[in-house]
């Protein structure tokens, strides 16, 4: 399965449109709504409802995909995002503050929804066309998605002091719709291929009446069981974590220090912009270094880069340390968000070698639902303890919480080695008619 350059670039396009439209929302929610008194938790929760939605929506498409094909659940994520981004603007209108909540929610909720319907099919695209290069690949997507959050601000800045709150989101959801109809003649249907599966293949488990196994069949939860498959998920939870946890707080804080509302917006581009540029880094770091040890030393230097985030209560109370936070936020968290997702997919493949492309395509699934999960749970987080302990002392706890799980991940990933041991399978493949093909074979896996 090929995909032409210009296929790439046009998901690229859309990826950056799409964090264009999700790094406005962030600070524009706040200081838009703050005039109807909305509590910072209540912020918190109005944010992970977002990712909430992508958790669901993640292990769905994760399977939707190989019914439906991966274009058609692309080209409909777009549309959707585009619709909801113009219905969010029109939430400004309303003066009822629960009514305010409530529609927030709504809209949030439909908008992450779509997100999980273009990122999971991205991911599994770009996993399944780019076999062989899917780290150097995947490093120019999310970095594109790092420039569409690092000029998402600016953009919003731009537009915001032309054509006001309302004005920018019509604008922005609407470039998204007219995306759909280039799309769907741009991107070819070659995309849609996977493994020769049986529709009544994706259940968990096919058993014949003798309990034998007719086909090992990777699962969600199989995959899970897997310790290196497991914790390289979780990395990709972090990284989203480590940038959404101040989400609902930062600008408030930003603005108590005496910023504007466009320098807030450009202090938002801090991160991205070492993002981007550290992106471009992987594909020379790879090549010297195991994406083991890189997931490893990056998760640790991020949880040191948290400290200056608030900053912590014994650094200075500086906006100097607290961008040089940003900068380092930015720079660490992008190589185990990118190379998190190889690693799952080479050892759900090793598990599972004949059929890749529906582990594939699962591995995105639930690399995505992580993704979301650390979306969801850390402003909901940050909001609530930082009315206990303050935002400081709050990015002292996800420091700490970092530089342990790297100790985690190198213990269980690197130091335990696993070692390989044989597994038997019978593979029995049933025709409709009165015959009955059985084929036997031996596969040796990773356990």
């Amino acid at each position: 399965m090929n995909m032409d350059l210009k296929d790439f670039v046009s998901m690229v396009i859309v990826s950056i449109l799409s964090n264009i439209c999700y790094m406005v929302v962030v600070p524009f929610v706040p200081l838009e709504f703050s005039r109807y008194d909305i509590k910072p938790s209540t912020f918190g929760y109005i944010f992970a409802i977002f990712s909430v939605a992508a958790m669901i929506g993640s292990l769905v498409i994760g399977k939707l995909m190989i019914i439906f094909g991966r274009k058609v659940i692309l080209l409909l994520g777009i549309c959707s995002m585009g619709v909801c981004m113009s219905v969010f603007s029109s939430i400004a209108y309303f003066e009822n503050s629960t009514l305010v909540v409530l529609m927030l929610l709504a809209s949030r909720f439909l908008q992450g929804f779509a997100s999980s319907m273009i990122q999971t099919t991205c991911y599994a695209i770009i996993s399944v066309c780019y076999d062989e290069d899917k780290q150097k690949y995947l490093g120019y997507f999310e970095g594109a998605q790092g420039l569409g959050c690092m000029i998402g601000p600016a953009i919003g800045a731009i537009l915001y002091s032309f054509y006001g709150f309302n004005g920018t989101f019509y604008f922005l959801g609407g470039s998204l719709v007219l995306m759909c109809p280039l799309l769907y003649f741009q991107i070819p249907n070659t995309i849609n291929k996977n493994d020769d599966l049986e529709e009544d293949m994706i259940n968990d488990e096919v058993i014949l009446d003798n309990n034998q196994v007719i086909q090992d069949v990777p699962t969600y939860t199989s995959l899970l069981k897997r310790k290196v498959f497991l914790l390289s998920a979780l990395c990709g939870g972090l990284s989203y974590a480590s940038v959404c946890y101040f989400e609902p707080i930062l600008p408030i804080r930003l603005k108590d220090v005496g910023l504007s509302q466009t320098a807030i917006l450009y202090f938002f581009c801090i991160a991205p912009f070492s993002y981007l540029l550290l992106s471009l880094t992987i594909p020379y770091l790879t090549s010297k270094f195991t994406p083991k040890m890189i997931i490893t030393t990056t998760i640790f230097l991020c949880g040191i880069g948290q400290f200056f985030i608030g900053p912590s209560p014994f650094l200075p109370d500086n906006l100097f340390l607290m961008a040089f936070g940003q900068f380092a936020q930015g720079s660490t968290s992008i190589f185990f968000l990118i190379l998190a997702l190889p690693v799952m997919i080479k050892d759900a493949e090793d598990r599972y070698p004949t059929y890749k492309t529906y582990a594939s395509d699962l591995s995105s699934g639930v690399f995505n639902f992580s993704l979301s999960l650390g979306q969801t749970l850390s402003p909901i987080y940050s909001t609530n303890l930082t009315e206990i302990i303050g935002f400081q002392n709050v990015c002292t706890t996800v420091a700490i919480a970092f530089i342990v799980y790297s100790l985690i991940y190198y213990i269980f990933c690197i130091a335990i080695v696993e070692e390989p041991k044989e597994i038997e399978c019978e593979i029995e493949l049933e025709s409709q008619g009165d015959e009955l093909l059985k084929e036997k074979s031996c596969q040796s896996s990773k356990g």
